[in-house]
């Protein structure tokens, strides 16, 4: 048996090897085919793949990883202090949080008020690209360019909330000054907030908070979901706690949707570039018709000669699966390093996508290619196994 299986993998090498005319330019065809097809696929899920992952650190690098949500103004002391002895954790930021018009001159713009601890605020001065920090307020670049704030200026700040008063209900407004612009290159964070002292804002807009709570940052910021649990389990019914991966569901579920359907269209050309083999087979099996039966006169089983062509079909696509992922590893090379996919910065929160490539994606697309090949090949193989000797010598 291992006689017979070794000779057949020899017959079907020799086979290969020796294609000449129309069948080595199928060959040829049939393989770059398998090549282009894996390229194509790698590339693109590697894009996605690296898209995605410089998203999340984007957000990981400017965004809580965990933001717990108070449902009354009282003990947030007690629970700052009992959240900082978690043992992942590794900073806790009280923050509340309010709605306000932001105008200045003939602008105006709705945004949302942080107010944070001035030691806090001061902790985060690396996203400051304009001015310092003095008691005053923070505005993204975002809403700065878009309402001409300059650092300095003074804006009003206009609370929805209000008062009443005998002659009915009045807003309140007062003004404030610039300090400073940040960028985080998050359109929420830029376009949309506005910071500020905690002290300032608690007594401009009263009790009346959208959200009292902390921004909780993790070591790993991938166990949010670990720690969100032992926040819940921690501090009970009083808190709502949604971690960055639930903030952020939406987006990469339908980013993970996209690639999805890319994968499979892009599927298609891998079964394509197979098509090319069962042709390729189909010829080898009419050009060596007359040895098909010499073998079978000096014994070899109709499954051998079977497996003879399958193994052409496995090799062809193993030769280019393998061809195609090495090439896929030079070209995200090349991609990542002088960064070839450029897209704007301010849609995408990066001026370049790189290339990442995922064992999943990987394993899925060669193993797809690699089985695709084997199934080219059966109907060839299948083809030959059944053709009469007698037939074969009486026309030859």
């Amino acid at each position: 048996m291992q006689y017979a299986l070794k000779t057949v993998a020899r017959i079907s090498f020799r086979y290969i090897l020796a294609s000449r005319g129309s069948t080595l330019l199928v060959s040829i065809i049939a393989l770059l085919g398998v090549i282009l097809s894996v390229v194509a696929v790698l590339l693109t899920m590697g894009v996605f793949a690296g898209f995605q992952h410089a998203l999340k650190e984007k957000i990981l690098s400017t965004s809580p990883h965990i933001v717990v949500s108070l449902l009354t103004d009282d003990q947030m002391t007690d629970y700052e202090d009992r959240i900082k002895l978690l043992k992942d954790v590794k900073t806790v930021y009280p923050i509340v949080i309010y709605q306000a018009i932001l105008s200045k001159g003939s602008s105006i713009q709705s945004v949302s008020v942080k107010g944070m601890r001035p030691s806090d605020i001061l902790r985060k001065r690396k996203f400051l690209i304009e001015g310092t920090f003095h008691g005053g307020i923070l505005v993204g670049k975002g809403l700065s360019d878009l309402m001409g704030i300059k650092v300095g200026e003074s804006v009003t700040l206009v609370s929805p909330m209000g008062r009443a008063t005998p002659f009915g209900f009045i807003p309140k407004v007062a003004s404030f000054k610039i300090d400073g612009v940040f960028q985080t290159g998050t359109f929420d964070q830029d376009y949309l907030t506005v910071i500020m002292p905690m002290s300032k804002a608690t007594e401009f807009f009263g009790p009346q908070w959208q959200l009292y709570g902390f921004e909780v940052f993790v070591k790993d910021p991938y166990k949010a979901q670990e720690v969100k649990r032992e926040i819940e389990k921690e501090l009970g019914n009083a808190v709502v706690v949604r971690s960055w991966i639930d903030l952020n569901k939406p987006l990469f579920n339908a980013l993970q949707l996209e690639k999805v359907g890319i994968f499979f269209v892009l599927l298609l050309m891998v079964i394509v570039a197979s098509f090319n083999i069962t042709s390729l087979l189909f010829m080898k099996v009419r050009e060596k018709i007359r040895d098909i039966a010499v073998l079978r006169t000096f014994g070899l089983k109709k499954v051998e000669v079977a497996m003879i062509f399958v193994l052409e079909g496995i090799t062809l696509g193993a030769v280019g699966s393998i061809g195609g992922l090495l090439i896929s590893l030079i070209g995200g090379y090349l991609i990542n390093e002088y960064k070839l996919v450029r897209v704007p910065a301010d849609v995408y929160l990066m001026d370049h996508v790189p290339v990442f490539f995922e064992t999943g994606d990987v394993v899925i697309t060669l193993g797809g290619a690699f089985f695709l090949s084997l199934l080219a090949s059966l109907l060839p193989a299948y083809r030959a196994s059944k053709m009469s000797i007698v037939e074969i010598l009486r026309n030859e």
